[in-house]
């Protein structure tokens, strides 16, 4: 078994060096490229699109352990069917999460109050990362408090960059730029050298995806 340094948690490019990304995909398993590793999953965006083949694709993609999170999928309030639509095909899609065994990479936009009440509801033992996070110090605060994870990027705040706690801190490109722009951004915002960025990202990836980060 040999161990994958996931640096980037979100992207929809291919790294040139395999395993350095967790690449989203749709429910496209003709996507999937030996020795990378990927997340599946149906983007709220595009939830009313022949779901139930969709989500029946999706479960046969999780059987594959270079899959080694569901998403990206979550609740967008400004874009998409309705949010009823979009929270049902959430909802099975935080089951095959915790069928599989494999963590979530969630989309929300102005949804927050609504994925923390489902959150609460549903319980799951899998954790749940929101990608793309663009708020506040004290909003992430009640966030990770909550136990969500929080991906940054170049378009997150630097006040929630600088302050996030090192075991708490998770990078992505979302397939915008090169990873070690990010890297840089944080490490000059957090003042520290980017080894040090890339340490504890990379640690924080891989203890995301557990054993999914694991490949024979």
């Amino acid at each position: 078994m040999t161990a994958m340094k996931v640096l980037d948690i979100h992207t929809h490019v291919l790294p040139d060096q395999p395993g350095l990304a967790l690449v989203a995909l749709d429910c496209n398993p003709d996507g999937i490229v030996a020795g990378h590793l990927f997340s599946a999953g149906i983007h709220p965006w595009t939830a009313d699109e022949n779901t139930p083949g969709r989500l029946d694709l999706l479960y046969g993609m999780l059987h594959d352990p270079s899959i080694a999170a569901v998403g990206e999928c979550g609740l967008d309030a400004l874009k998409g069917p309705s949010l009823e639509i979009q929270t049902d095909v959430l909802i099975r899609q935080i089951g095959f999460s915790e069928t599989f065994e494999k963590p979530v990479v969630l989309h929300v936009v102005r949804c927050f109050d609504q994925i923390i009440a489902l959150k609460k509801r549903l319980k799951p033992a899998q954790r749940w990362l929101i990608h793309g996070f663009r708020g506040g110090w004290q909003q992430a605060q009640q966030l990770t408090a909550l136990g969500f994870e929080l991906s940054l990027g170049l378009k997150s705040r630097p006040e929630t960059m600088r302050f996030m706690p090192p075991e708490r801190l998770f990078l992505e490109t979302d397939g915008q730029c090169a990873i070690e722009r990010v890297v840089e951004m944080a490490a000059a915002v957090r003042n520290v050298s980017p080894d040090a960025v890339r340490l504890d990202a990379s640690r924080n990836a891989s203890d995301f995806l557990g054993h999914s980060c694991f490949v024979s």
